[in-house]
């Protein structure tokens, strides 16, 4: 026993380092896990820091800088494999509408539920993008003809015109799309994302709810577009624009009780420019808020200088759409009234049986606000849209304008007339007709029942020293403005 402790004693320090060394092996493996976790957690940060910089947080989609990478890449492609790709502009029509009406959360389905439908009509080596907003872009690879392109447009179109689940209710969405194809439309990057963007908005301005591929002169009307938005926007600075009137005779009284206010640009070089050569630009851009702005305190202070010469006359004043559905625009009317010192029922204010029918309830909280100021309400072209006189006195409508399409063939359409006249008067609407030509349609409409009607049988627009001098005399009578 004594003989074998000192090789128990020499064994020792051998089994101490062996104990030593596996535990200092466990430390290691330990250690090692925690660096292998240490490094799959950060591996999943980056990834998710990834995912979070090119896609889109909503949709889960490819955003604006993944879609320029993917594009970047299928126009190499492109290149090498002499091939054709295309980008698809695609934007939801009245997608402010659905925000403004049904809330931000009804917004955000249907934006998730377009972007998939989007995917699903696609192919997998296809991308799929939110540009922002409510715009979305396809990239199409690996295209044979530029047909390819269209045919799956007309197949998003299809997809979409399928109502949306919101809320557990359906909804109607329609959009309109444009297309550019690689390398017949452009070459560069850039513009063809450009070129698909310009169809899209010719698109929306055929009507929406339509398909169109870039054409070269959608460009140049673009760009005209732009030089008549400047020159537009010097003239509002400058004060070039000024207001016609167009007198107004009430048909039973034969005397004139109204004028319509028109809008014209008196241009240094080129003269008076009439409406249809700069309006249509002016109401798409932001410019028709101060414009518009303008126009009524312009004609609500009219108002007040025909009210002081002795002559009550009501002032229709026409709302475009961007002006209707303004956040403020109860408030500026409000301050047109107020600075001129007149009541609200000198002011007509005309809008559309779209804005009525498109945003059905912003539109009743606008018109109430315009009531509590005391103005009157006409829709300048019934008959031409879908609302009906029952649909109108739910806004509290005072007047129905009846289209001048209807005017010009009294002839085919005389009964309709009368019966939009009778109905309009039971619910105790006045009725107007626009755009009288001849005295015979006078006549006629005189006999129907037409209570007012402007055109030029009666007078052109004119400025409103001539429109006092059609007013002068005790009779107004309306030979004075056929003389």
């Amino acid at each position: 026993m004594n003989s074998l402790w000192p090789i128990a004693a020499g064994m020792a320090p051998c089994l101490l380092a062996l104990a030593a060394g596996q535990w200092q092996a466990r430390g290691l493996r330990a250690r090692c896990a925690q660096l292998q976790a240490a490094l799959a957690a950060q591996r999943d940060t980056e990834m998710r820091l990834d995912f979070i910089a090119h896609h889109d947080s909503l949709t889960g989609l490819p955003n604006r800088l993944q879609f320029q990478m993917q594009l970047e890449h299928g126009v190499a492609y492109a290149r090498r494999h002499d091939s054709l790709l295309a980008v698809l502009f695609v934007d939801i029509d009245h997608f402010k509408t659905i925000n403004d009406t049904l809330g931000h959360d009804a917004g955000d389905q249907v934006l998730v539920q377009f972007g998939q439908r989007l995917r699903q009509c696609v192919r997998e080596v296809d991308t799929v993008a939110r540009q922002g907003g409510d715009e979305f872009i396809v990239l199409l690879t690996e295209l044979r003809t530029g047909a390819d392109a269209q045919q799956v447009a007309e197949k998003i179109m299809k997809a979409i015109a399928e109502p949306f689940t919101i809320n557990g209710g359906l909804m109607p969405v329609a959009a309109s799309i444009g297309v550019a194809v690689y390398p017949d439309d452009d070459e560069d990057i850039e513009t063809l994302i450009e070129k698909a963007d310009l169809a899209m908005y010719a698109a929306k301005q055929r009507g929406k709810g339509a398909s169109l591929r870039f054409l070269p002169s959608m460009q140049a009307r673009a760009y005209s577009s732009l030089i008549l938005e400047t020159a537009l926007r010097h003239a509002q600075e400058h004060n070039e624009f000024i207001l016609t009137y167009q007198p107004k005779l009430d048909l039973k009284e034969q005397k004139v009780t109204g004028v319509k206010a028109l809008l014209r640009w008196k241009h240094p070089e080129l003269g008076l420019v009439m409406p249809l050569d700069f309006l249509p630009v002016l109401e798409q851009s932001a410019l028709i808020l101060p414009v518009g702005a303008w126009v009524m305190t312009t004609a609500a202070a009219q108002a007040r200088r025909w009210m002081e010469r002795g002559h009550a006359l009501t002032v229709a004043v026409h709302l475009s759409p961007r002006q209707f559905f303004h956040k403020e625009i109860a408030q500026v009317l409000a301050a047109a009234l107020e600075k001129a010192g007149v009541p609200g029922r000198c002011i007509e204010l005309e809008i559309t049986e779209a804005m009525l029918i498109d945003k059905a309830q912003n539109a009743e909280e606008i018109l109430q606000q315009f009531k509590q100021l005391g103005v009157r309400i006409a829709i300048s072209d019934f008959g031409t849209g879908y609302a009906s006189l029952n649909y109108l006195r739910r806004f509290s409508v005072d007047v129905v304008k009846i289209d001048k399409s209807f005017v010009d063939d009294l002839s085919r359409g005389g009964a309709m007339v009368r019966a939009i006249i009778e109905m309009a008067h039971t619910l105790n609407m006045k009725v107007v007709a626009a755009g009288v030509e001849s005295e015979e349609q006078l006549a006629q409409l005189s006999e129907m029942g037409c209570d007012e009607a402007f055109g030029f049988c009666l007078s052109a627009p004119v400025p409103p020293e001539e429109v006092e001098a059609l007013l002068a005399g005790s009779q107004q009578r309306v030979e004075m403005l056929t003389s």
